[in-house]
């Protein structure tokens, strides 16, 4: 039976965050996913590094500056994922804060960053938003306002990134492996039962601590326990919808207030469409039987017509939807007042159950600092405290290598391992192949994603590693016709 320092359980940003910098520090680290990395939580977010503007009206100052600080690590250390972006406020009259509370609001958001990187937020006159955004509704727009966050369009490939480094410093990842049970001597949780959903093959691993950083799962893998713990979260699911681009229609990258209910919302250019959302709905229930309402749809697209009467979006013109559930900690508040922070959670102390420790909450953009974190608690708990964080000094990002035979998107995907694919394209000309003629990805990259990304369907080539989406039936049958001529598995 293998065994380990550390099992972690979730192959989300959080979780692989805990392994990458476990493993950096010299941890024999396993984590586990009972689907493919990255592919729920994560891959359904609104795609942005930011520090959580909206979080100032609760108080939440220490997050907010946390979050700041991480973005600016963030950006530095994957420029080819990360980079600044401007936002646009439109102060509208009836629709959210007043004006004169969106400056106080942001001039506070400027002075918690304190980042060059970024330039400081600035007052429009509506002539100025106007010219901005020749598209928006001109009803009761009074003036707006610019400020800087950041976004990262594929957080499925940092999920990638974090995984390789795992692997890189001498752990295991396993995307499509589920826990089917954890084991239990006494009061102390030594290791789980894994099974493979692939091939349904199952076996055991020790661990001297486990990590339940299984997101909105979490309480479904404490429920494997002989006496579960209690309730830890309280998640809300959000839905987004990807459209087209219009010339009536946004320009840049909008924070808005919904008309219907108060919420604010954003509109973004991403990968040549634009991402609109988000819901934010209590949740119960089972998370794998998620799904989006057809009000929801109706919902954004009703606010996004709202703002730009000439776009004219209907439910036709959605090319693609995501939804997820935000890991949030159980509370009685509403959704939108539930606070982002994260917590771990301490199982000895809070249910006698030592070994064990779950992560409630988080979000995209403190991922490594909630790793930081839970790293040195488990440190601490393996008799190793002091042991350095390496994440906080990672490499900055450096100019990408020269890979002609990849197109721009390609090489944003792969940042510095372009190179990596590049040589492939020289060893096999027959891997340049386009996997369609109106397609930008090479027989190459679903090569690479199945060779060294650990896809292991096509879902996982097309959703996740070459972030093709919407995936269509043409896509799902080149990808097969490569993975039966050059033996890749892919299922």
């Amino acid at each position: 039976m293998s065994s380990y320092d550390l099992l972690v359980i979730g192959g989300g940003i959080n979780g692989l965050g805990i392994a990458a910098d476990a493993s950096a520090r010299g941890l024999a680290v396993l984590l586990v996913e009972k689907g493919d990395f990255g592919a729920a939580t994560t891959a359904a977010s609104s795609r942005l590094i930011h520090g959580g503007l909206r979080y100032l009206q609760y108080g939440e100052l220490s997050l907010v500056r946390e979050s700041l600080h991480e973005r600016g690590l963030l950006v530095r250390q994957r420029p080819h994922l990360v980079r600044p972006i401007r936002l646009l406020i439109p102060a509208l009259s009836g629709a959210g804060p007043p004006s004169w509370k969106l400056h106080a609001g942001l001039k506070l958001y400027d002075l918690l960053a304190r980042d060059s990187t970024f330039p400081h937020s600035r007052y429009l006159p509506r002539a100025d938003v106007q010219r901005l955004e020749p598209g928006l509704s001109t009803r009761g727009l009074q003036n707006g306002f610019l400020y800087s966050d950041g976004q990262i369009e594929f957080p499925e490939r940092l999920c990638v990134e974090l995984m390789r480094e795992t692997v890189a410093a001498g752990s295991e990842a396993l995307n499509h492996t589920r826990v089917i049970s954890l084991r239990q001597q006494g009061e102390r949780v030594n290791g789980a039962r894994l099974q493979n959903e692939l091939t349904g093959q199952a076996w055991d691993v020790e661990a001297r601590l486990v990590i339940n950083a299984a997101g909105p799962w979490v309480d479904a893998v404490n429920r494997l326990l002989p006496t579960p713990p209690s309730r830890l979260i309280g998640g809300t699911w959000g839905t987004h919808v990807v459209l087209p681009p219009r010339p009536e229609g946004p320009r840049g990258h909008l924070y808005a207030t919904a008309q219907r209910d108060g919420r604010p919302f954003f509109i973004l250019p991403w990968d040549g469409r634009l991402l609109v959302g988000t819901t934010d709905v209590p949740f119960e229930g089972d998370p794998d039987r998620l799904a989006v309402q057809a009000w929801e749809v109706e919902y954004l697209l009703s606010e996004t017509n709202r703002l730009f009467p000439g776009a004219g979006y209907a439910e036709g013109d959605v090319q693609h939807t995501t939804i997820g559930i935000r890991p949030l900690p159980a509370s009685d508040r509403a959704a939108g007042a539930i606070t982002r922070r994260h917590f771990l959670v301490d199982h000895r102390q809070r249910h006698g159950i030592s070994g064990l420790a779950s992560v409630v909450g988080g979000k995209l953009t403190t991922y490594r600092s909630l790793a930081e974190e839970v790293v040195d608690w488990c440190c601490r708990e393996l008799g190793r405290p002091g042991l350095p964080c390496p994440t906080r000094a990672l490499p900055v990002g450096s100019a990408l290598p020269e890979t002609p035979g990849l197109s721009a998107r390609s090489r944003q995907l792969y940042g510095p391992r372009a190179g990596e694919v590049e040589r492939l394209l020289r060893q096999r000309p027959e891997f340049a192949a386009l996997l369609l003629p109106n397609c930008s990805s090479t027989v190459a990259e679903v090569v690479y994603a199945a060779q060294e990304e650990r896809a292991r369907t096509v879902d996982d080539v097309l959703r996740r590693r070459l972030l093709l989406l919407p995936v269509d039936p043409d896509l799902r049958a080149a990808v097969r016709r490569i993975s039966e001529q050059w033996r890749l598995g892919l299922v």
